[in-house]
């Protein structure tokens, strides 16, 4: 469902029906817990103790203790009326982040007690991916390729960039098919899958060094699935099939 190695040997897993694992030894052994949760699909591995983990249901669970405990978290968004499992978050330690399924954007400062939520772009297709580096700064990537900026916590956006995906399509998914980390305004890297069904399909990076005013890309050489950047941008994590990840280390 979701999954990402945080550096070599710390690596987090959320599955089904809240079922969470973790492993601090390169995935020899897990501890697996159950987060009593809906399915989880999207996740952020701030440090090796705390992990962020979201999904279906509005259910947002976060644990301090490297994946011993996970804590009940206020809902994302309105069980009545959501539409879509949350897939993508990204926060800067246990407290301050954000969180985004593909038509609703959500922040807190508060360790997720509680979330405001902001408006989309008014331009912005449906969200692929988010990104925060910094207090209130960071990323939002749209479906379509298009990039937008803020840096008051998505209560105003202009858009930077947009990406040449070429043939590349995201298909509709509840997994995330977009990964983005940028270490400060300038320099970023995004890589974008087109399915989750573990496809030889081109996954392409994209990377930054000017805010996107420019990007050079390439082809990862991996089979298309979700996948997860760890926060310095060189490892990428590739669900490449049942049960089974790809770990990939990025060499400048």
């Amino acid at each position: 469902m979701t999954a990402g190695f945080f550096n070599e040997q710390v690596v987090a897993t959320g599955g089904v029906v809240g079922q969470m694992g973790y492993s601090n030894d390169g995935a020899q052994t897990w501890l697996v817990t159950d987060a009593v949760a809906d399915c989880r699909y999207g996740m952020d591995i701030v440090s090796p103790q705390v992990i962020w983990a979201c999904g279906g249901a509005t259910n947002v669970r976060k644990s301090v203790d490297g994946g011993k405990t996970w804590l009940v978290l206020a809902a994302f968004g309105n069980a009545q009326t959501i539409t879509n499992p949350c897939h993508s978050a990204s926060f800067l330690d246990e407290n301050i982040g954000w969180l985004a399924n593909s038509n609703l954007f959500g922040t807190t400062l508060d360790g997720g007690l509680s979330w405001t939520m902001q408006a989309l772009p008014e331009t912005a297709n449906k969200i692929a991916t988010i990104d925060t580096y910094g207090s209130g700064a960071g990323y939002l990537l749209d479906q379509s390729g298009v990039l937008f900026f803020t840096e008051d916590d998505g209560a105003h956006w202009r858009e930077t960039s947009r990406l040449n995906l070429g043939m590349l399509n995201m298909s509709f998914s509840v997994y995330q098919l977009a990964a983005m980390r940028f270490m400060d305004s300038q320099h970023g890297l995004i890589v974008v899958s087109p399915t989750d069904k573990a496809k030889l399909e081109p996954v392409l990076a994209f990377h930054t060094s000017d805010g996107g005013a420019t990007w050079t890309s390439e082809v990862v050489p991996v089979v298309a699935g979700p996948v997860y950047l760890a926060r310095d941008g060189k490892l990428l994590t590739v669900i490449s099939g049942v049960n089974q990840l790809t770990l990939l280390r990025y060499e400048e």
